[in-house]
């Protein structure tokens, strides 16, 4: 089995995309995106009424552990988002009062099975951004399940993410590489200073990459 190269995490319209497509340009990574199966529209039913959250986190959980499987055949992916972060989600669905205890406890026992046979990326990169910039992006994308979802949702989900370091250093227990990264600048991708910065911070972990020119539209 190979080893997922980078994940980049952080919490919805924060700019992981944005950083992934990146460093796939810059660095030669391949992409494997953030996917969601859900021909039943569990996220969308989620959105409206709670109590679709516990089969949509089970939807997505088994979805990105797949994939975490998928990337994991070779030596050059990058994740949008993986089975680390999803934990987050279960967490705070259960403070909130959308899970029950046994559904929780289904849960927890799936995440940690599934969890036995993962292997650490050699890099997480952790996206944070301000929470007014990011329920600006939501609605300036304008999906109307998000911004359906309410302002007092996504300051939990906000909320949920702030100890996301220390969460996975406890999941994984032993050496892993961070790197946080503030985007809350929405000039950050056209200024070549502060990519070229960022870049070069990820590149001492792959000392074997060159930093490739930007593509010219």
């Amino acid at each position: 089995m190979g080893q997922i190269q980078i994940i980049v995490e952080g919490m919805t319209a924060s700019g992981k995309s944005t950083i992934v497509n990146l460093l796939s340009e810059r660095l030669g990574f391949d992409v494997m995106p953030e996917e969601f199966r859900d021909p039943l529209d569990l996220l969308g039913r989620f959105h409206h009424n709670r109590k679709w959250a516990f089969p949509m986190q089970l939807n997505f959980l088994v979805t990105r552990f797949a994939q975490y499987l998928c990337a994991s055949e070779g030596d050059n992916y990058i994740l949008d988002r993986s089975v680390f972060g999803d934990k987050v989600y279960a967490m705070l669905y259960y403070r909130s009062g959308y899970f029950m205890d046994s559904q929780l406890g289904c849960y927890l026992t799936l995440y940690d099975s599934l969890l036995r046979d993962v292997k650490q990326p050699k890099l997480f990169v952790l996206v944070r951004c301000e929470f007014n910039e990011i329920i600006r992006r939501i609605h300036d994308r304008g999906r109307q399940d998000e911004i359906d979802a309410g302002v007092e949702y996504w300051k939990s989900l906000y909320d949920a993410y702030m100890p996301f370091l220390d969460f996975v250093k406890s999941e994984l227990k032993g050496d892993i590489n961070f790197l946080e990264l503030e985007l809350s600048d929405p000039k950050f991708i056209d200024t070549p200073s502060m990519t070229d910065s960022f870049l070069g911070d990820v590149a001492r972990y792959f000392p074997e990459r060159r930093i490739l020119p930007p593509h010219e539209d």
